[in-house]
């Protein structure tokens, strides 16, 4: 791997770790998938970990400025509103106690 692209991974794993408060408001939102089974969590968990990316930068790249608490919980929102969809496409399916 080329050492400025392992810099900027290194960067963003810090980022990562002192932003977890958003992450986990995420992981609480999503709580219904909690029980999703196996490869197919993940697969979901990568897509939606692709979508917070894009809604991350393309806010800093657009609006010239990070995302605001608001626009956060707005991108939960529409996340949530499309969820199903994206749980089928990850090939899962959601398992209830019932």
């Amino acid at each position: 791997m080329d050492e400025r692209i392992r810099d900027v991974i290194n960067s963003k794993i810090d980022e990562c770790r002192s932003d977890t408060a958003r992450v986990n408001m995420l992981v609480d939102a999503l709580s219904p998938l909690h029980a999703m089974e196996g490869k197919h969590a993940l697969a979901l968990g990568i897509v939606i970990g692709r979508l917070y990316n894009s809604f991350y930068y393309q806010s800093r790249r657009i609006l010239m400025r990070d995302p605001s608490d608001d626009e956060f919980q707005e991108f939960v929102r529409l996340v949530l509103a499309r969820i199903d969809e994206l749980v089928s496409d990850a090939g899962g399916k959601v398992v209830t106690d019932g």
